[in-house]
């Protein structure tokens, strides 16, 4: 076959299909990263022993680790042990020495945990106590404290919740006033809109119909038109409504 045609069947360049064809033989495989994962875990076990029997060495643990398949960077070995050093005081000591179990290092100590965002904080406040975890709850209990406005909003959103669950349409008013009185503009905002639409937000509250059924046969005929890309008929588009329903 001739190189245009090859570029053509494998989906390469011109260029691409020539190199390989002055190739000796094939290319090493590229490495595949792996998202969400390191390839220093399978050693950071090894990585803790090693520090809680004296040394501190990153060059000399980054030699031992690549011995044993590592195939990261040295760099990435001295960002592991980098908050050790700083949690037990061994910032400038580099050269082995004699274990003690106050450097000791346990599995979990020492490691960066990245704090919740503002959604999932807001998702926790939402939820039923009773499905909370427990470092939820602490962790919701640490910021009611450390802030009144934080804690006045989450008073309010739970009594909204719990109206909402209830059914308690009779608290709706008293609810609205509390918001316009003491909440932060933000929730203030969310109160205005639902004043807004009072009639509807009272049926929700009282009634035990629900529009989602509708929402979601609007949204199946939403799909189904998007699917043509705005080229099919009416008549098409009939066809095929009936035929998925």
């Amino acid at each position: 076959m001739d190189v245009a045609s090859i570029a053509r069947q494998v989906g390469l360049s011109r260029q691409g299909v020539y190199t390989y064809l002055q190739m000796k033989q094939p290319p090493q495989r590229t490495r595949i990263h792996q998202p969400g994962g390191s390839n220093r875990e399978p050693y950071e076990e090894y990585l803790i022993r090693r520090w809680n029997e004296g040394c501190r060495n990153a060059h000399l643990l980054y030699r031992e680790i690549k011995a044993q398949g590592y195939t990261g960077s040295n760099t990435a070995v001295g960002r592991f042990i980098a908050p050790w050093r700083a949690l037990k005081g061994q910032a400038r000591k580099f050269k082995s020495i004699e274990p003690k179990p106050e450097l000791m290092i346990h599995p979990d100590e020492g490691k960066k945990k990245r704090p919740p965002t503002a959604l999932q904080v807001a998702h926790w406040i939402i939820l039923k106590e009773e499905q909370r975890l427990d470092w939820q709850k602490a962790y919701l209990a640490r910021l009611c404290q450390g802030d009144q406005e934080i804690a006045k909003t989450y008073e309010l959103i739970q009594s909204f919740t719990t109206m909402l669950r209830e059914r308690q349409e009779e608290q709706l008013n008293s609810w609205l006033k509390l918001v316009k009185e003491q909440a932060m503009a933000e929730l203030q905002s969310f109160a205005q809109g639902l004043e807004r639409d009072s009639e509807a937000v009272k049926a929700g509250l009282t009634l035990k119909w629900s529009q989602g059924p509708v929402e979601g046969h609007v949204h199946r005929l939403k799909l189904i038109k998007r699917q043509a890309y705005g080229r099919a008929s009416f008549a098409h588009l009939r066809k095929r409504v009936l035929r998925c329903g």
